[in-house]
This record gives structure tokens, sequence and C-alpha cells, in this order.
């Protein structure tokens, strides 16, 4: 009895061993597939379709914008409608991008971009038509389109980059520290030149500076999203540094400034005035192209 009783249970072991074997290689196996399955593979940005078409871009880009400048400068035409290209090839990549994206912070980003783009439309329109408003609302529409510049900046900039405390410190002191310099302009002007025109001036200016600080001055921008960062930051460094390398670059028309309507006699920065501005507005639809391919990336992957 005791014999019968043991030898069932032996059986019954040697019965398991092996499945117990077997469950034991094929558990290693199973975890890998699925700590594989779990990890996130990075997203491949720049692939080489998008290099090419990037390059493309860029290099077409620049070389009609040269071809412009020169029709430009020999007086073929007025600088008015080949802004206004750019303006409409900008706006129909915020379309694009507002009905594409999948994060709400890039949605309004691309509503401000809209705005951006209708205020600089209005602003073409209004100096077409030659009459005295252009010049009651030139400052007035300046102001409204860095600001709306802004915002989208801000918007894009948040996107996909952890908040750091350097970060926080920015967007905390930021607006206190652009209050205090818009007041500061405003009055150290002298008095015989202050009027509302100077305090609008002041205010396009304090934006399109923020424009650049909130992309180039945060880390966290350079590490999470550098091509963005380059390409969005190159658009208010050019614009700054035409209006500060110039007396006659008027600052309160930054995107516009002195090249909608023919050259001036005068003005040995005509052809680099028209020229960096148009490759201004080719970075920012730049900076588009890249965002748009990201969001494109990240839904083919979801």
């Amino acid at each position: 009895m005791a014999e019968g009783a043991i030898k069932p249970d032996i059986e019954d072991y040697k019965k398991s061993e092996p499945e117990n074997t077997t469950s034991e290689q094929t558990t290693p196996e199973e975890t890998n597939r699925q700590v594989e399955s779990t990890v996130s593979r990075p997203n491949i940005i720049w692939s080489p379709r998008f290099i090419v078409i990037f390059a493309l871009t860029l290099v077409c880009g620049l070389s009609i914008e040269s071809l412009l400048t020169q029709g430009w400068l020999n007086g073929y035409y007025t600088g008015l409608w080949v802004f206004q290209v750019h303006v409409i090839f900008v706006c129909l990549g915020w379309l694009a991008l507002l009905v594409l994206a999948h994060s709400n912070w890039v949605r309004i980003g691309s509503i401000f971009g809209i705005i951006w783009a209708l205020f600089i439309t209005l602003h073409i329109i209004i100096n077409s038509l030659h009459t005295d408003l252009a010049l009651g609302v030139h400052a007035l529409v300046n102001a409204a389109t860095c600001t709306a510049l802004l915002g989208s900046y801000i918007c894009l900039s948040i996107d996909n980059a952890p908040i750091s405390r350097l970060d926080a410190w920015f967007f905390g002191l930021a607006p206190i520290v652009a209050c205090i310099a818009v007041t500061l302009i405003y009055f150290l002007t002298p008095t015989n030149e202050r009027s509302l025109t100077t305090l609008e001036n002041a205010i396009a200016t304090i934006a399109l500076l923020l424009s650049l600080l909130v992309w180039w001055i945060r880390p966290t921008s350079w590490k999470s999203q550098p091509g963005p960062t380059f390409l969005f930051g190159s658009v208010p460094f050019i614009l700054l540094i035409l209006a500060l390398s110039a007396k006659e670059f008027n600052p309160s028309n930054y995107f516009l400034a002195k090249v909608l309507m023919g050259p001036i006699p005068y003005l040995l920065t005509n052809e680099s005035n028209f020229f960096f501005s148009q490759v201004a507005l080719l970075c920012l639809f730049l900076g588009i192209m890249r965002v748009l391919q990201f969001e494109r990336v990240t839904t083919i992957k979801e």
C-alpha cells in the first residue's frame, strides 16, 4: 500500500517536471516581448523623405526670394503682394496645423498664428489703399501682430517641453518685466515726442523680444525641440537685428518695414531689408513644417 501510494506521486512529479521547465523557458521570452512592447520607441522626425522636402523648400525659397528682391530693386513691382503671398503660405500652414494637431497647446498656438496672418493682411490692404488711415493704424496693427506672434510662440514652446524651475521663473516674471519695460520706454521718451504711437511701438518691441526669449533663453526648448526653437526664434531675431542695424528701418513696422512699396533712393540697405524680411517669413513657414511633421509622426504611431 505504501509503495502503491508513493508511485503515483512520483509519476505525477515526472509528468509535471517537463511542463514546469518549458514554462520556465518561455516565461523570459514572453517578458522580453512585453518589455519591448511597453518601451516607447523614439519618434523619427527627420526621416529621409522629410529631410528632402525640407531642404528643397529651404533652397527653393531662398532662390525665389533672391530673384524677387532683384525684381523689386529694379522697380518691376512693389513689395505689397510679394509679402502677401508669403503670408498666405504661412497662414495655410497654421490652418493645416490647426486641423491636424492633436495637442490643445498646438491648436491654440495655431489660432494665434492665424490671427497674426490676418493682422498682416489687414496692414497690407490698408497700405495698398494709399489713404491717411494707414498712418493712423500703422503702429496699432504692428503691436497687435507682434502680440499675436508672442501668444502663438508661448503655446508652441510649452507643448512637448517639460517645465523646469527656470521656465516657471521666466513665465512668472516675464509679464511683470514687460509691463515695467513698456512703462519706462514711454515715460523716458521726451515729452514732445511722447504719444500713443510711442506706447504701441514699445509694446511691439517688447512682444517681439519676448518672442525671441520664449524659445532661445530656455534650455528645455533646445533639448526637447531644437528644430522649432531655432526656426521660430530666428524670426524675431532677424527682425530685431534689421531694426537695430539701420536708423531708417522703421521699428514700428517690423514685419513689413519700408518694403511694401518701392525701394527708397537714399537707403543703402534696401536689398537686405527686403530679402531678410522674406527670410523671416520663410523661417516661420519652415518651423510650421517641422511641427506638422511631429504631429504627423505621433499620429501615425498612435
